[in-house]
């Protein structure tokens, strides 16, 4: 009993994880950053601790593996959105983030609807370090708005990098998982 209760921390963490994104955008809305800001900063660290559990412990499960990619993207969409709202980021950027994880899943619906091998779900490299500047960009955008430090230099960097991660990894996720997919639906005629 208490190795599945164990098993299961990671898959609890993720849920945590969901469930802090509803609080988080409420401060946000409420101007409420620094508890924002540490909120965001939780949201990570659960983010951290159920990735290294998992691995460490080979604690993972179908389930987990499902919903911590989703609870990463809607974590990461709804900051870009919300620090929008706020004019902290620009809606084409929140616009271009929204496009690419919008489209990988669609494409992910779409092979399992139209192919019948099952594609291993796996994050590239280039797709890692986008994450990366995604919430290095977001924590960067909290941490100004809560201790009332801008740095607009630093601001435009991340804006330009996270850019170009977003983009980079778009195209290689299209034409990777096309190229993928092309074979596969060949293979099946």
């Amino acid at each position: 009993m208490t190795k599945a209760i164990l098993r299961n921390i990671p898959n609890a963490l993720t849920i945590t994880r969901l469930i802090l994104i509803i609080p988080f955008i409420i401060l946000l809305h409420h101007h409420q950053f620094l508890p924002a800001f540490y909120l965001f900063v939780l949201a990570g660290l659960t983010d951290c601790l159920d990735g290294w559990l998992a691995r460490a412990f080979h604690w993972q499960s179908p389930f987990g593996t499902f919903i911590d990619p989703v609870a990463d993207k809607l974590l990461i969409t709804t900051s870009f959105i919300s620090l929008a709202l706020i004019a902290k980021l620009p809606w084409w950027l929140v616009f271009l983030v929204f496009l690419r994880d919008l489209t990988i899943s669609v494409g992910v619906i779409a092979w399992f609807a139209f192919i019948t091998q099952r594609p291993q779900l796996k994050a590239t490299y280039i797709s890692k370090v986008n994450t990366v500047t995604q919430l290095l960009l977001v924590t960067l955008s909290l941490f100004e708005l809560a201790f009332f430090i801008p740095w607009p230099s630093l601001d435009r960097a991340l804006i330009i990098l996270t850019t170009i991660t977003t983009a980079i990894s778009f195209i290689d996720y299209v034409w990777t998982w096309g190229k993928k997919a092309y074979v596969c639906l060949k293979m099946q005629a």
